[in-house]
């Protein structure tokens, strides 16, 4: 967005400007003069070059060429022997600046540069002969002071100077209004120098950490790749930015220039390994062998004073080769991150194209006026990033769900322990109640049941009494109802008034009594135990012993069946009788009758005693379908 905020700008600049092609009439330099609203400028087109190696100013030997003149290392070295240098003159009329306060600007020269005006000097970007610079991408705005300039013409001098081994040229000169010049040299050096330190630092930074990532996760090898590719583009980016040369000029050089193959091998390597291409590995080999051929090949064009502009198309090629894997694999699986890296490699190597193009020793054109290479290898890192990052969040979303899935799993698994063992610790419990139980029945048979059976007997052998014979009968029956009561019926009504049937059937009978029982399907009730089902049992004997003592029925039905009362469900037992009806008025107070209400309690059920419009008794027991809860009781 900034630089195309920044295109707008210039393309209004040119628009507003007045350009005029002019030639000074004593030094014959020819210029641009561009009038806008904060000024003139005056665009030098050539100047007069001088290889004098002195450190005077030359009076003669000079010679016009055009600017800027960024190759001229190969010419200096033919005539100086030591470090080279190079003179470049060029002279304006001061009042073609009228009075605006008066810089200079220029950009691209090759390394070091001193600046000249009227002779003496005013400006350098180093501080002593030694210091090795680097100045070829660096613009400069240098301010006249009014004191310095002559009426008429002025003459500027911008010499520069580098080592043998290295690149020397003049780059661009003008002169002009300071308000004019400001702005397009802070453009400049924005996206020259600030933005590209700015974002390459970071860069490092953070590929610094995320070779820490690596150390604790070996298996990742897209961090190793990444890690490794923002090394190699700062490694090739410094020299975009930096102002001095951190080791050695000849080191620096060749890292520099020889670091372009392998940070294009290890950016091609991180796709092949993020997008876990087939032969992967094969490609990653086959890469870092074309960066070894590609350095091999540079060296020996140079070294035969040939022009590396084939090993850069060659680097160009290397990306066009993966491009074509690349767009087989994005088509064959449609994936997202397919496409944007096709898309962002197919830019990188557009760009790639561009700045091949703005080499000196190549110099096709001169593009947007900076390389587009030291924000591609950022912006290549950041998508990277990005692309590896999202792939993270991904794996930790399903990580997160995983662990969620999980959680529920073994929320349930302990569930289903803790109730396998409280069913576990119930059956146990229900055991030992049974063996108890067991015990105690064959207690009561073999014991108590057994001296009763031989008390009948002997009473009935004596002749005694009638009464203490039935009562002997009535204490065995009891006997056998309780030891009924003990038996285990899983809350089955029907199955313990059955047993009740059993025991109290053959008595009734031998009072005249006939017993009709209506007994249907029901619900088990699963609250009732042992103990509960001993007071149903006791309730309904109380309940049929007064029809046998007090009645004087001649027939009884005893009935149960599924019933509803106040919205809940539950068990309806009735006894009805044909006697002479109950009469509460003389049964008020009686033992049996109140003991009878406190076992209904006891179950939570409901016990009615009613007279039925035809005659006789009903005795009406309904208990719950469901335990009563602690707001019901």
């Amino acid at each position: 967005m900034v630089r195309i905020l920044w295109l707008f700008w210039l393309i209004g600049f040119l628009a507003t400007s007045q350009p005029v092609e002019a030639q000074d009439e004593l030094s014959n330099n020819r210029f641009d003069v561009q009038t806008t609203d904060a000024g003139k400028i005056i665009r030098f087109v050539d100047a007069d070059f001088s290889f004098s190696e002195h450190s005077e100013i030359p009076d003669t030997d000079w010679h016009h060429r055009t600017l800027p003149a960024l190759w001229l290392s190969d010419e200096a070295r033919m005539t100086q022997s030591g470090d080279l240098s190079v003179r470049a003159r060029v002279r304006f009329d001061r009042s073609a600046l009228e009075q605006d306060a008066v810089s200079i600007f220029t950009e691209n020269n090759r390394e070091r540069i001193s600046v000249s005006i009227n002779g003496i000097d005013i400006f350098r970007n180093f501080a002593d002969d030694r210091q090795s610079i680097l100045g070829w991408n660096h613009p400069y705005l240098i301010p006249l002071s009014g004191s310095l300039l002559k009426p008429g013409t002025n003459e500027i001098i911008i010499r520069t100077e580098s080592g043998r081994h290295h690149s020397l040229g003049i780059g661009t000169i003008a002169v002009g209004s300071h308000n004019a010049l400001g702005p397009h040299f802070e453009s400049q050096y924005f996206f020259r120098i600030d933005a590209p330190k700015t974002l390459n630092w970071t860069m490092l930074l953070l590929s610094v950490f995320i070779f820490v990532m690596w150390l604790g996760r070996r298996q990742e090898m897209e961090l190793l790749w990444l890690s490794l590719t923002g090394l190699f583009w700062f490694v090739r980016n410094y020299h975009f930015f930096a102002a001095a040369v951190p080791v050695k000029p000849l080191l620096f050089q060749q890292i520099t220039y020889y670091s372009i193959y392998f940070a294009v091998a290890v950016t091609l390597s991180f796709c092949a390994e993020f997008l876990k291409l087939r032969h992967r590995k094969a490609i990653i080999v086959t890469m870092f062998g074309i960066g070894v051929f590609l350095s091999l090949s540079r060296l020996f064009l140079t070294i035969t004073d040939r022009t590396d502009m084939v090993s850069s198309l060659l680097t160009v090629a290397l990306f066009g080769s993966f491009l074509l894997i690349l767009a087989h694999h994005a088509v064959k699986t449609q994936s997202p991150e397919s496409w944007l890296l096709l898309i962002l490699l197919s830019l990188a190597a557009l760009t790639g194209v561009h700045d091949i193009g703005r080499i000196p020793n190549i110099d096709w054109w001169n593009g947007v006026g900076f390389h587009f290479q030291p924000y591609i290898g950022f912006f290549l890192f950041l998508v990277f990033l990005l692309s590896l990052a999202r792939r993270f969040l991904r794996a930790l979303s399903l990580v997160e769900e995983t662990n969620v899935h999980l959680e529920k799993r073994v929320r349930e698994a302990t569930d289903a322990l803790a109730d396998s063992q409280q069913a576990q610790r119930q059956m146990e419990v229900e055991r030992a109640l049974e063996t108890e139980r067991e015990r105690l029945m064959r207690e009561m048979h073999d014991g108590i049941g057994s001296s009763l059976v031989t008390a009948l007997a002997v009473a009935r052998q004596r002749k005694d009494p009638a009464s203490t014979i039935t009562t002997l009968q009535r204490a065995i029956s009891d006997l056998k109802i309780t030891v009924d009561s003990l038996a285990p019926i899983e809350g089955d009504v029907v199955t313990l008034l059955a047993n009740l049937r059993h025991r109290m059937e053959q008595e009734l009978a031998q009072a005249g009594i006939k017993s009709i029982w209506k007994v249907e399907d029901s619900a088990p009730l699963a609250w009732m135990d042992a103990g509960h089902s001993l007071h149903l049992l006791r309730l309904l004997q109380e309940a049929l012993s007064n029809v046998l003592q007090h009645a004087g029925a001649r027939t009884v039905i005893l009935s149960c069946k599924s019933s509803r009362l106040h919205g809940k469900s539950g068990v309806l037992i009735s006894i009805i009788d044909d006697g002479i009806g109950f009469n509460a008025e003389e049964n008020e107070g009686r033992k049996g009758l109140e003991f009878m209400h406190q076992r209904a309690a006891i179950l939570n059920g409901i016990l009615t005693i009613e007279n039925p419009d035809d005659g006789g008794t009903a005795v009406n027991l309904w208990l719950p379908q469901e335990p009563a809860s602690a707001k019901d009781i």
